[in-house]
């Protein structure tokens, strides 16, 4: 399959961006699955915690009571075993044409997904101004913001596309750029495919 990796700051816009582009890829016939590093990391921290994993996934207030304490239980998992949480999230994929991984956060899961997909990968980065991910309901939290969960790619620069997604905005009144780097993209994954 192809794989499009995404990173960006809590807020972005990732799940957003994956669900729009999951849908131009549908809609162009291909068949899509959306994981995410994340997922399998909430759904062991739900049961071990007796937690409801689904809302541990979604932009619910009911994450952020409990991320700070789940950030900490991951990387201690990670620390052992840094693929640990990208092998689950893709483990039980059925057969597609194209995976979207909706958060990358470190190089350790850009070199894990580069390592098995090799030239298959594309890497995506979102950007979003402070003040736009503000309204969007993001505060600045301690020992979150400032972790390697949410920096470690700051300095990252080998990103096949970087999209600004710095407009609120619904499907469809998405702005022209951001339009045009979904096509350019989805452009790509049909080439990986077709090669």
């Amino acid at each position: 399959p192809a794989v499009v990796c995404f990173s960006g700051k809590r807020k972005s816009g990732k799940d957003f961006i994956c669900a729009l582009l999951a849908e131009r890829l549908t809609s162009e016939g291909l068949e899509v699955a959306i994981r995410g590093v994340s997922y399998p990391l909430k759904e062991e921290y739900a049961m071990l915690n007796n937690l409801d994993a689904e809302l541990l996934k979604s932009d619910a207030t009911y994450k952020e009571i409990y991320r700070q304490k789940m950030v900490e239980w991951g990387e201690n998992i990670r620390r052992k075993d840094p693929a640990y949480f990208c092998r689950a999230a893709i483990s039980n994929v059925d057969p597609v044409d194209v995976i979207l991984i909706s958060d990358c956060r470190r190089a350790s899961d850009i070199d894990y997904f580069r390592n098995r997909f090799g030239n298959n990968l594309r890497l995506v980065r979102i950007n979003s101004d402070v003040e736009v991910r503000k309204s969007r309901g993001w505060m600045f939290t301690s020992g979150v913001d400032d972790a390697e969960t949410e920096c470690a790619l700051d300095c990252y620069d080998s990103w096949n596309f970087q999209l600004d997604n710095s407009v609120n905005c619904t499907p469809e009144t998405i702005p022209v750029a951001l339009s045009d780097q979904m096509i350019q993209i989805s452009q790509q994954i049909h080439q990986i495919l077709t090669n």
